[in-house]
């Protein structure tokens, strides 16, 4: 595995790496097996990428719902929840930063993985977290749409979250830079597609729309609600992705020698989201009915005007594939320095020495000290005290055993004791 990612970063452009924790049996690592990938991501300057969901907890919990008779797409939403997404958020950071790699959580979904980042970055984490058109533009809560068709086509994971609040919450980390950066996870099917799963949730294909409306998205919900300026929207749209991934000022920037795709935008002009006229070849748009201020009217690269009022003027093959360093100067600035800051220190002590005599003897004769050992032996049942510093039995000690057993019992019976009393003892002194 390293090598071939070796191959990758030196030969190939690559600087990247997305891992899984969810997905059991297919594509699913373990801790161990994400610390060496996470290892090996650091060695070669790489950005760790993870996919967080408990692929364990995933699997227990749709046999669980399966078994209640739960099969539609609802299903899907109370086998993943909150806290699952959360569990694993926590965990690979943990993993990360027990070898001081960076690491970027792909598709934050859930208020409690996106609150996990923030924190982990306040404790000097290196994380970074992308929220995705998809749970910044919609909400779970079309998983109880009565129509099959209608809620499937929202099944992406980590799935979108019921609690209708979720979409804003996300939009205000990015605006505060908790969270860094968009991106869709864009992935399509359409109805035939997601028909695989029509009476098992397990087997819908995952993946929804997102590509071409991030941009419109982003805008309406930060910009448009006050949240986010045009600058912070450029930001979290393209330059912070450009930092990340080692391109900038190459992307993410116009000036004098950049290569920027530049977009001209009308924030007065508006436009509603559909499948009638999206480019995206499916059926089905998770946006649908969308009105969204902020429209691409122009958009050239490498000179060229490839979008001019909604129309595509593409050719194939024109496209460059753009290559990314490792060691992006944004995540792995301050690695170098935390690996020596957090290099553990060894105390520096005296040898241990064992001592020979565990007994205190302050002068005690030998042959006394082993006669003393030999009772303290034979009583150790009934005393637990060290002797006195003249070796006698401490008097404070006690005689007392729990199971039953007297100290005298090994001493033969004293056959000379008269009793002057008889039973019950005399009664002339009261009479």
């Amino acid at each position: 595995m390293r090598q071939d990612m070796e191959i990758l970063t030196k030969e190939h452009g690559i600087n990247s790496f997305k891992m899984f924790m969810a997905y059991k049996d297919v594509f699913m690592l373990r801790d161990d097996e994400l610390i060496d990938v996470f290892k090996t991501c650091k060695a070669l300057g790489a950005i760790a990428q993870v996919h967080a969901e408990n692929g364990d907890v995933i699997h227990e919990n749709q046999k669980k719902i399966l078994s209640m008779g739960i099969t539609g797409p609802e299903g899907h939403m109370y086998s993943r929840t909150e806290e699952v997404e959360a569990e694993a958020t926590h965990r690979a950071i943990v993993l990360a930063n027990q070898v001081n790699c960076p690491l970027y959580i792909v598709h934050v979904m859930s208020k409690s993985a996106a609150k996990i980042i923030a924190r982990k970055r306040e404790e000097g984490c290196v994380v970074f977290g992308e929220p995705i058109a998809a749970g910044l533009g919609t909400d779970g809560t079309h998983y109880f749409n009565k129509c099959w068709q209608h809620a499937a086509a929202h099944v992406l994971s980590p799935p979108l979250r019921p609690d209708p609040s979720t979409p804003g919450y996300l939009m205000d980390m990015l605006a505060s830079g908790e969270l860094q950066l968009t991106g869709t996870d864009n992935c399509t099917f359409n109805a035939n597609q997601k028909a695989m799963g029509a009476n098992d949730f397990t087997k819908i294909p995952n993946g929804v729309n997102g590509v071409e409306d991030r941009m419109s998205v982003v805008w309406e919900k930060g910009v448009m609600t006050g949240k986010l300026d045009p600058c912070k929207f450029v930001a979290v749209t393209s330059t912070n992705a450009a930092k990340i991934f080692n391109i900038y000022p190459q992307k993410g920037r116009i000036q004098v020698g950049s290569d920027a795709d530049i977009v001209i935008w009308d924030p007065n002009q508006t436009r509603i989201i559909s499948a009638k006229t999206h480019h995206h070849n499916v059926d089905f748009n998770i946006f649908e009915g969308m009105e969204c201020h902020g429209v691409p009217m122009y958009v050239i690269s490498q000179g060229r005007i490839v979008v001019e009022e909604g129309e595509l003027h593409v050719s194939q093959g024109v496209g460059r594939f753009i290559a990314t360093p490792v060691y992006s100067p944004y995540v792995y600035a301050c690695i170098n320095e935390r690996d020596q800051v957090r290099q553990p220190h060894r105390v520096q002590r005296e040898a241990f020495k064992e001592s020979t005599n565990n007994m205190v003897t302050d002068g005690i004769e030998p042959e006394f000290q082993k006669d003393t050992c030999c009772v303290l032996s034979q009583q150790s049942e009934f005393h637990s005290r060290p002797p006195t510093r003249s070796g006698a039995r401490n008097l404070q000690d006690s005689t007392f055993s729990i199971s039953g057993a007297q100290i005298d019992d090994e001493d033969s019976p004293r056959s000379g004791i008269r009793v002057h009393n008889p039973p019950g003892g005399r009664s002339t002194g009261l009479w």
